[in-house]
């Protein structure tokens, strides 16, 4: 990224996350996305937008063996203009060597090329870009380029040039070549009717991707630290403008694609209903950490009672009792049938108990809510799913209403994300209405409280 995103909206993540039609963009997956091709070549207009808007996409594509080549038209000079430490030939420098770093750490075996355009001119140079996306893009390529409306002038260039030469290349023959889209000012600068919802796709990020995602971008020092302290060497990339690239999925523009559904469906309700096969405690819930989970989830709850409480992903209902004490009202939500039907045995009065899957469960549940409590649940969902969780949870939620998040920290397993992960997501989110974080070796609590 070069210069300062036009951080105009005090809402940041809040005002994309609630939007509805999130649910109905498809949510395939790496494979799906590059069925057909063998080669990513990646355009940057600057170095960092590549991390910022697909690293873990191009990272989860070199897992699965596909060729990675990153085309950086620009070494970001201009990124510090009134820098009076860098000169713009020393930030080429430091700039090209970092997007080198970058991605070496996002693909390993990535080929990386300098175009050497000018930082801020590349709608002057259309043709060199063609001709270097063109040269670049061999039979089987996937060209994913920054948006053509992204909002910087050189995004929006490097994505028509990028288009130009699949069309070129295509209207002399060949067939193999697509040219999609990521977004980085966008996010900052647009609201979500700017976006070409007919044309999105959104695809979860691995673990495995998320990490190498966060350690290529820590690699760009030269935006992540200032400088110097002097006026002109501030750092570009703080915590407001890196949210939008916190998020454990990639979002896409595909025109014309043709991905199928959203990949919702899941088996997790077999899977979570199998595990009383041989009991109905499959949690051992009266183990020292659940219990000092559950105490310390109590603990931490600003109130001393609710009128709307929701439960979401209740299991067999042993919080969801101690909430219900605290709760003139209380909706306990799980995917599992039989661990409702364990939930529902002498419980008390005052609790709904609703069967369904998130996010599409709380269709079925209306706000407001005066507390959320997601307590070991946010890891069994896929980062897409989470998101939509999210936004869904934040629809319902009464002004000085409370969300509260409890998981275990230690590394999952066959599982999509792990608590860091879920926790890291939120967080992106809803920081600025953060109230607590708790940690601890085995687990870690967070929440957060609606401005009244």
């Amino acid at each position: 990224m070069t210069g300062r995103a036009r951080l105009d909206h005090p809402e940041g993540e809040l005002r994309w996350v609630r939007d509805p039609r999130w649910g109905a963009v498809p949510a395939p997956a790496v494979h799906a996305v590059l069925a057909g091709h063998d080669h990513l070549l990646v355009v940057a207009a600057h170095p960092d937008d590549e991390c910022l808007g697909a690293g873990a996409f191009i990272a989860d594509a070199a897992a699965l063996g596909i060729a990675v080549t990153v085309l950086v038209l620009t070494e970001g000079e201009a990124s510090h203009p009134h820098s009076p430490t860098v000169s713009a030939d020393e930030m080429a420098r430091r700039r090209g060597e970092e997007a080198d770093r970058a991605a070496a750490v996002l693909a390993p075996t990535a080929r990386v090329v300098h175009a050497g355009l000018p930082d801020g001119g590349l709608a002057a140079h259309h043709d060199r870009v063609v001709a270097a996306v063109r040269d670049l893009a061999r039979p089987g390529t996937l060209v994913l380029a920054p948006w053509t409306s992204d909002g910087h002038p050189d995004h929006d260039a490097a994505g028509r040039g990028a288009v130009a030469a699949v069309a070129e290349s295509c209207a002399d023959g060949e067939q193999r070549l697509h040219v999609g889209h990521y977004l980085v000012w966008l996010w900052h600068w647009g609201r979500p009717d700017a976006l070409p919802w007919a044309d999105m796709v959104v695809v979860d990020a691995t673990l495995a991707g998320l990490d190498r995602r966060d350690r290529a971008l820590s690699q760009h020092h030269s935006q992540l630290v200032a400088l110097s302290p002097a006026v002109g060497d501030e750092a570009l990339l703080g915590d407001t403008v890196l949210a939008p690239f916190r998020r454990g999925f990639t979002a896409l523009v595909l025109p014309g694609h043709d991905l199928g559904g959203d990949g919702a469906s899941s088996a997790r309700a077999a899977a979570f209903d199998g595990m009383f096969t041989d009991g109905d405690d499959p949690w051992a819930t009266p183990s020292w950490y659940e219990r000092r989970k559950r105490a310390l989830t109590l603990a931490v709850l600003g109130d001393e009672h609710y009128g709307r409480v929701l439960d979401l992903g209740c299991s067999t209902g042993v919080l969801t009792r101690a909430l219900a004490v605290r709760a003139d009202e209380l909706v306990a939500v799980d995917v599992s049938e039989r661990a409702l039907a364990v939930a529902r045995r002498d419980a008390p009065g005052g609790i709904t108990w609703v069967h369904g899957e998130a996010p599409s469960v709380l269709d079925a549940v209306d706000g407001p809510l005066d507390l959320v409590v997601l307590s070991e649940v946010g890891y069994f969902l896929r980062p897409v799913e989470l998101w939509l969780t999210l936004g869904r949870v934040l629809e319902r939620l009464a002004p000085g209403g409370e969300l509260v998040l409890v998981h275990w920290r230690h590394p999952t397993s066959d599982i999509p994300l792990d608590g860091p992960a879920v926790h890291a997501q939120v967080r992106a989110v809803c920081g600025s209405w953060s109230r607590l974080t708790h940690v601890e070796p085995d687990v870690l609590v967070d929440t957060y409280a609606v401005p009244r």
